[in-house]
């Protein structure tokens, strides 16, 4: 009976050689925010939290600044900075809300339909965002449903995540939506 040996050559680190990702498209970094914005609100209010802010978190980078309008206890615009700053506003929001579906309002024109996302190539790389939206929410403790247009502004880093983002929610045009 003859032995044979079989060498077999695995690909290891220094052969292997990895396939560049591509970017992050401007409506995938939109939408996966939307996305795990969204994810937030479906936390049943009882379980584990964090694993839903974690999430969201890791959208951004270390550097954030983030501005929303006021809540009922405030008046003007609020600045959230850091990964602090934004994960006390994303828990707030996730224990505020519960059934939200945030998402890109769209408009159709000449028989075309489309989810716009503005863009832009900031000077320091990265790209920048803009998209109208629709917001559609439950208030948690209440129950009430409301509805209300709105924008939002991003500046992503080259690598994707969101380094300064603005929330506008229109209240003046927001309306409480019954059964």
């Amino acid at each position: 009976m003859k032995k044979f040996t079989i060498f077999v050559l695995l690909a290891c680190g220094a052969f292997a050689q990895e396939t560049p990702k591509p970017p992050p498209t401007a409506e995938g970094l939109v939408l996966n925010w939307l996305k795990q914005l969204n994810a937030m609100a479906d936390w049943d209010g009882k379980g584990d939290l964090k694993p839903f802010i974690d999430r969201f978190m890791a959208l951004y980078d270390p550097g954030i600044l983030q501005f929303t309008g006021p809540n009922e206890n405030q008046i003007g615009s609020v600045t959230y900075t850091g990964f602090e700053g934004v994960r006390h506003w994303a828990e707030w929001f996730a224990r505020t809300h519960s059934k939200s579906e945030y998402r890109i309002q769209w408009q159709t024109q000449q028989m075309k339909t489309t989810g716009l996302v503005l863009s832009a190539a900031p000077p320091w790389g990265g790209q920048g965002l803009a998209v109208e939206i629709t917001a559609f929410y439950t208030i948690r403790q209440s129950l009430r449903k409301f509805a209300a247009p709105g924008a939002a502004f991003f500046v992503f880093t080259p690598e994707g995540k969101i380094n300064r983002m603005r929330l506008y929610l229109l209240k003046d045009e927001m309306v409480e939506v019954l059964p």
